[in-house]
C-alpha cells in the first residue's frame, strides 16, 4: 500500500480469530460490551458509558442518510456505539494496521443480533485523504457483492494530540483537523440543518484554540451552526470537550452535561456569560447557604444560565469562587428543585460553624466535638488541603464521628480580605434532608 492509499478490512469471524491471538475480549465494566484492545488502546479509548450516552444524544430522524464515518477510529468503541444506537453502517479509518485489525474485530464481536452489517468496513490509511478512502470503501463493497455507493451521513473525529494540549497548536492534532474538514466536506450528506460533524477534543483547549477550531469549521462548512459541549462525570473537572455541528447541533451555542454511568444526569444550555466573585472582609452569616457547583458549569460559561434555574426570584446570591475544582455560591434561600440545576450541585448546606484554622491531625477531636454540639454526625472535607494528608484527615474525622447521630455536613475554605492582607476561613455547612 503506497502513501495516500487505503486497504479495506471486512469485519469477519476469521479476522476476529486472528486478532484474538494478540488481545483477549474484555469488558471494562459488568454489563458493558467486550472489546479487544492493547493496554495503550485501552488508555486512549473512550469509555463505553460515555460513547453510548453520546450516541444516544443524536436524533436519528434529523441525521442525513448514509454511513457513520470515524476518520481516526482507534479501538472502534465510539463508532460501534453510534452504529448500534443509530442503526447505521459503520466505516472506520485507522492509520495503524494493527489497531485497525482490532477495530474490525471489535465490529464483528459486537455485531451479533444487529441489523445486516455487510456495509461495515475499516480502512487502513490516512483519515484525511477522502478520495482514496471513498474509492477503497466502494471497491471493497463491490468485491463483497454489494453494488451500492452509500453516502456519508456523519463524520466523527477524535484526533490524537499531545498530552498537554494547552502548550501545543491545533495543527499538531493527527489527523490534521483542517485537512480532514476540507477533504470530507464535499462527501458529507446535508440534512435540513446542514452536515453532521462531531469533534471530540481535549478538555484543556483554551478559548484561543477553540476559536481556531471555530474558524476551521466555518471555512469548511460556511453558515453551519455549532454547539460546544463540556461534559463532566462528577470528578471535579471537565472530562470531555466536543463540538457538534449542523444536524447534530442544538438551538444553543453551548451545552454543559453531567453524566453517570448510563445516562445524562443533568444538562444546561445557553450562551456564555461572565461572572465575578465577591470579596468577603468578614465571615458569612450563620444560616446562609453555600453550594459547591460542578466546575464544568464555569468552564462552559453557563453559570448564569444555571443560576437562573437554581435560585428563585428574590433570592440573594453571590459567587464566592468562580475558578478551580470547587466553585462556590452563597445564597439566602435553598436552591430550587429543578433537576437539571441540582444535577450540577456537588453539595449544598447552611453555614453552621466557622474555623480560623484548617483541620489537622492533632485538632481532629476538637473539630468532631464542635460538630457533635451542632447536631452533625458526618463531615466531608471539601476544602483545599495537602493532597497527601487529606485522606488521612478524612479517615480520622470519620472515626471520631462514628456512631454520632446527626446531619451530614461539608467543610469548605474561602478567603477573607481585610486591608491589604487575606486569610483563609474554614466553613462547615450542614446539609438537610
Amino acid at each position: 500500500m503506497t502513501e495516500g492509499e487505503h486497504a479495506a478490512l471486512t469485519p469477519s469471524k476469521e479476522l476476529f480469530n486472528r486478532a484474538k491471538k494478540r488481545a483477549k475480549p474484555k469488558s471494562a465494566r459488568k454489563g458493558e460490551p467486550s472489546f479487544l484492545m492493547t493496554d495503550e488502546m485501552r488508555r486512549l479509548s473512550t469509555p463505553w458509558s460515555v460513547a453510548s450516552i453520546r450516541a444516544g444524544q443524536i436524533d436519528p430522524l434529523v441525521l442525513p442518510a448514509g454511513v457513520i464515518l470515524d476518520v481516526a477510529a482507534g479501538s472502534g468503541v465510539q463508532l460501534i456505539a453510534y452504529s448500534k444506537a443509530l442503526q447505521r453502517p459503520a466505516l472506520g479509518i485507522e492509520l495503524d494496521e494493527n489497531v485497525a485489525e482490532l477495530c474490525a474485530a471489535n465490529m464483528h464481536l459486537n455485531s451479533e443480533g444487529d441489523v445486516q452489517r455487510s456495509l461495515d468496513r475499516v480502512l487502513v490509511g490516512d483519515g484525511s485523504t477522502a478520495e482514496s478512502a471513498i474509492s477503497s470503501y466502494w471497491a471493497s463493497l463491490r468485491e463483497g457483492g454489494t453494488r451500492a455507493h452509500p453516502p456519508i451521513a456523519m463524520l466523527h473525529l477524535d484526533p490524537a494530540r499531545p498530552q498537554d494540549a494547552q502548550n501545543h497548536s491545533v495543527e499538531e492534532m493527527r489527523p490534521n483537523l483542517k485537512s480532514v474538514m476540507r477533504e470530507w466536506s464535499k462527501h458529507l450528506q446535508t440534512g435540513p440543518r446542514g452536515p453532521a460533524v462531531l469533534l471530540d477534543l481535549s478538555p484543556r483547549l483554551n478559548s484561543v484554540q477553540r476559536a481556531m477550531i471555530d474558524g476551521i469549521l466555518e471555512t469548511s462548512f460556511p453558515g453551519s451552526v455549532r454547539t460546544w459541549e463540556w461534559l463532566s462525570q462528577g470528578g471535579g473537572r471537565v472530562d470531555r470537550l466536543s463540538v457538534w455541528l449542523g444536524s447534530l447541533s442544538s438551538k444553543n451555542t453551548r451545552r454543559c452535561l453531567r453524566i453517570g454511568r448510563k445516562r445524562v444526569i443533568a444538562s444546561i444550555e445557553g450562551a456564555a456569560s461572565a461572572s465575578h466573585a465577591i470579596a468577603f472582609d468578614k465571615p458569612p452569616d450563620f444560616g446562609a447557604w453555600i453550594s459547591i457547583i460542578d466546575p464544568a458549569v464555569f468552564e462552559s460559561g453557563l453559570q448564569e444560565s444555571w443560576l437562573n434555574r437554581a435560585v428563585t426570584r428574590g433570592t440573594g446570591s453571590s459567587w464566592i469562587r468562580t475558578e478551580g475544582r470547587r466553585p462556590l455560591l452563597i445564597h439566602t434561600d435553598p436552591l430550587t428543585e429543578d433537576e437539571d440545576a441540582l444535577g450540577f450541585v456537588v453539595a449544598t448546606g447552611q453555614i453552621a460553624q466557622h474555623r480560623l484554622t484548617p483541620p489537622e491531625l492533632h485538632t481532629i477531636d476538637l473539630v468532631a466535638s464542635a460538630a457533635t454540639r451542632n447536631g452533625i454526625g458526618k463531615i466531608t472535607l471539601r476544602c483545599s488541603l495537602d493532597p497527601a494528608l487529606h485522606p488521612t484527615l478524612q479517615r480520622r474525622l470519620d472515626k471520631a464521628l462514628k456512631g454520632v447521630d446527626g446531619n451530614r455536613a461539608f467543610m469548605i475554605d474561602m478567603e477573607l480580605v481585610r486591608g491589604g492582607s487575606s486569610h483563609t476561613l474554614y466553613v462547615i455547612c450542614k446539609e438537610h434532608g
